[in-house]
C-alpha cells in the first residue's frame, strides 16, 4: 500500500482519540477505566504474534535496567492517559489534543536537564511561538468564557508524562524488538491503571461504553500509533512527526461531526499558533540536524 496513504490513515486514526474518549465518558465510563480497556485489548491483540515471534521473550531477558525503564514507560503513559483524558471532561477536544501535543517542547527540556542536551538554537523561536499559543488558551480559559484552566493544566500535565514516556522508551529500547517491547508497556500500563482505578472513579464503565473503547483500541492504538511506529522503518521520523500535528485538526473534525463539538474563533487561533510552534520546532530540529550532520 502507499507509504503516504498509510501515513494519512495513521494520523487518521490517532485524530479519532479524543472524540472517541468524549464519547465513553459521556456514556458514563471514567478515565482510568477507559484508559485501562483501551491498553488492555491492544496488549491482548499483540500477545500473541509477540509470542510466537519470541520478541516478547527476548525483552523479558533484557538487563534488569532495561526492563525497570520499561515498566516506568508504562507507569508514565498510565499517568499520562489518566491526566489527558480527565481533561477532555472539561476542555475541548480541539484545545485538549492541541495542548497534549505539546510534548515535543518538554521532550526537550527534560532532555536539557536530565540528559544534558540542550534544545537546538534553531528550534527556539518554534517553541516560543507554541508556548505563547498554550498561554493565550490559558489566558481564555482564566476568564471562565473560553474553555475550562482545570483542563488545560491536566492537558499539559499529559503532554509532560508523555516526554517522559518517550525518555524512558528511548534508553529502554535500545536493541529491543519493537512488537516485544510495545507489549511489555502496554501490559504495564494497564496493571498501572487497574491499580489506580479504586482511587480515581473506581471500576465505572458501561455497556455503551465498550464500543468507544474498542475503536480506541483498534483504529488509535492498533490503527494509529502501532501503525506509526511500524511506518518508521520506511519513512523519516520528521514525516512521522509533521503527520501528527494534523492530529488536532483531525480530532476538531471528528467531534464536530460526532458531537457538533464547536471551536470558538479565540481558542481556534490559541490552538493554531501551538500548532504552528510545533511546526517551527520540528522544521528547526531538522535544519539543526543537516548541520550538524555537514559539521562531522
Amino acid at each position: 500500500m502507499n507509504r503516504a496513504l498509510l501515513v494519512f490513515l495513521a494520523v487518521a486514526g490517532v485524530s479519532v482519540s479524543g472524540p472517541m474518549v468524549k464519547w465513553s465518558l459521556a456514556c458514563g465510563a471514567s478515565p482510568v477505566m477507559i484508559a485501562f480497556g483501551r491498553m488492555l485489548l491492544s496488549a491482548v491483540i499483540l500477545l500473541v504474534p509477540a509470542l510466537r515471534s519470541g520478541e516478547l521473550r527476548q525483552v523479558l531477558r533484557a538487563p534488569k535496567r532495561q526492563l525497570a525503564l520499561a515498566c516506568a514507560a508504562g507507569l508514565l503513559l498510565a499517568l499520562h492517559y489518566t491526566a489527558w483524558m480527565t481533561s477532555l471532561s472539561f476542555a475541548s477536544t480541539f484545545v485538549s489534543t492541541a495542548l497534549v501535543c505539546t510534548q515535543p517542547l518538554f521532550v526537550a527540556a527534560l532532555s536539557g536537564i536530565l540528559l544534558h542536551e540542550p534544545i537546538k538554537r534553531e528550534a527556539i523561536p518554534g517553541a516560543v511561538v507554541a508556548i505563547i499559543g498554550a498561554a493565550m488558551i490559558a489566558l481564555l480559559s482564566m476568564t471562565g468564557e473560553q474553555g475550562s484552566l482545570l483542563g488545560d493544566v491536566l492537558a499539559l500535565a499529559g503532554a509532560v508524562l508523555m516526554a517522559g514516556h518517550w525518555l524512558c522508551g528511548r534508553a529502554a529500547r535500545r536493541n529491543l524488538p519493537a512488537l516485544g517491547y510495545m507489549t511489555l508497556v502496554y501490559l504495564v500500563t494497564a496493571g498501572c491503571l487497574l491499580g489506580i482505578s479504586p482511587l480515581l472513579g473506581g471500576f465505572q464503565v458501561t455497556r455503551a461504553s465498550l464500543g468507544g473503547i474498542l475503536v480506541l483500541a483498534l483504529v488509535c492504538t492498533l490503527g494509529g500509533h502501532a501503525l506509526m511506529t511500524y511506518l518508521l522503518g520506511y519513512v523519516s521520523a520528521d514525516v512521522v512527526s509533521f503527520a501528527l500535528l494534523g492530529e488536532p485538526i483531525g480530532a476538531a473534525i471528528w467531534a464536530l461531526v460526532l458531537f457538533g463539538e464547536p471551536v470558538t474563533l479565540p481558542l481556534l487561533i490559541g490552538g493554531m499558533t501551538v500548532i504552528s510552534g510545533l511546526a517551527m520546532y520540528t522544521l528547526g530540529e531538522m535544519k539543526a540536524a543537516k548541520r550538524e550532520d555537514r559539521c562531522n
